[in-house]
């Protein structure tokens, strides 16, 4: 790893609270962990929609051109320059990073190469780990047939399901596979194929992502402008401060990533002080 951009980032906030919220948030807290303004360099920087901790425990991100590990003190390049546009990643349950580039699946070798793994069926693919496969789903197409496929060891590659909508988010959680599609969140049994509804917003509303804290049984979804969360079935407004973006479970804490604005900031202690 090479390269490293300089800045600092981590800093504590301390935000007013109303009266009624902070008496059940005493131990709740913000940390900036990435803003444009901490660096010029990230300024011209133009982030995909996609975010994963790597096993250790560093934030990933990422241009279209590159991936990059956000920590103490600075960001570094991860592995060579991609020669087609990167879409998405996630690191497997194994830990490896698998990347989606152009209409490929690859991964990153020891020596930082892009390694094909498969051909895709369509570019722009979304990517998310599960225990024992990856999943790969259509966000971008001209019709309405958006297909989620499992990939497992040994190159199996299977088409779980369609959906009239775009694919946006997929997560385990428990035995259950839950998707993000349109206005809605589906529950998805694979042993019996059956789906249900979860969550449904009005219609104008697209759901961006979901991310499972799996210690907690809480399933967090961002929209463009806040932040909900569903726990027995009933959902919760967790945030709207920072608008939204994407989610994704970091430590004790949830992160809330927007690539546009180049902000990441990290909700700790929400389970234990706030809502549920």
């Amino acid at each position: 790893m090479k390269n490293k951009i300089c800045f600092l980032f981590f800093v504590l906030l301390c935000f007013p609270l109303s009266e009624a919220v902070a008496q059940h948030q005493s131990n709740l807290r913000y940390e900036v962990m990435l803003s444009s303004s901490m660096s010029d360099s990230l300024k011209n920087m133009h982030f995909v929609s996609c975010i994963d901790i790597s096993p250790d425990r560093l934030i990933t991100l990422a241009t279209q051109e590159r991936i990059y590990l956000l920590g103490w003190g600075g960001m570094t390049r991860y592995g060579g320059k991609a020669n087609e546009p990167i879409s998405s990643f996630a690191y497997t349950s194994d830990s490896l990073l698998m990347v989606v580039k152009g209409k490929s699946l690859c991964y990153i070798d020891s020596s930082g190469i892009f390694k094909e793994l498969i051909k895709l069926p369509n570019p722009d693919m979304g990517i998310s780990s599960g225990r024992r496969v990856v999943y790969l789903y259509d966000r971008n197409k001209a019709d309405n047939h958006y297909h989620l496929y499992a990939y497992a060891k040994g190159g199996i590659y299977k088409n779980i399901l369609v959906s009239p909508k775009p694919i946006m988010s997929v997560a385990e959680m428990g035995d259950s596979l839950y998707i993000a599609a349109g206005s809605g969140i589906f529950s998805f049994s694979p042993g019996s194929g059956k789906m249900n509804l979860c969550a449904g917003l009005q219609k104008d509303n697209v759901i961006l992502s979901i991310t499972p804290d799996v210690y907690n049984d809480v399933l967090y979804f961002s929209l463009k402008d806040a932040i909900f969360a569903i726990r027995n079935n009933t959902v919760y407004n967790v945030t709207g401060d920072f608008g939204g973006g994407l989610t994704k479970c970091f430590g004790r804490g949830v992160i809330i990533y927007n690539p546009d604005t180049k902000d990441i900031i990290r909700i700790v202690n929400k389970y234990g002080s706030a809502i549920f």
